[in-house]
């Protein structure tokens, strides 16, 4: 796909990663490497600008900068890395924690976790999905 929208010199295709370090419940580079990311989408003729994914204004500005490469140029890539869980200590790029049933006390344990009042406690089984 991507060699042919550089070959068809679409510069108005862009791509939004958000770069977790996850594939589902295991960390992407357990399960297939991926980093250089930024580098393999630019050997595909992407131009490529990678930004904090939690930072909304580096991403406002990165995509009034698009296209990247300009009229004639390739697909624009903006990378955006992030931490899955962002924001709650107890879940927070923890792989065991992706897929859970949590129940109504954990949630609301996990609410007052994202208002700073507490640290919640999980004692829900995780679904371990392979």
């Amino acid at each position: 796909g991507l060699l042919v929208a550089r070959a068809l010199e679409l510069s108005n295709l862009t791509l939004l990663v958000d770069r977790n370090g996850f594939q589902a419940n295991v960390r992407t580079e357990e399960l297939i490497p991926l980093e250089p990311l930024a580098d393999k989408f630019a050997a595909f003729g992407c131009a490529v600008r990678t930004v904090d994914g939690h930072d909304f204004d580096a991403i406002d500005r990165a995509c009034q900068a698009l296209p990247f490469a300009g009229p004639g140029g390739g697909p624009s890539v903006i990378v955006a890395h992030t931490v899955r869980g962002c924001g709650l200590p107890s879940i927070e790029a923890r792989a065991d924690r992706w897929f859970c049933r949590l129940s109504p006390s954990e949630v609301t344990g996990l609410l007052a976790e994202l208002e700073g009042e507490t640290v919640a406690e999980l004692e829900s089984e995780p679904l371990m999905v392979r």
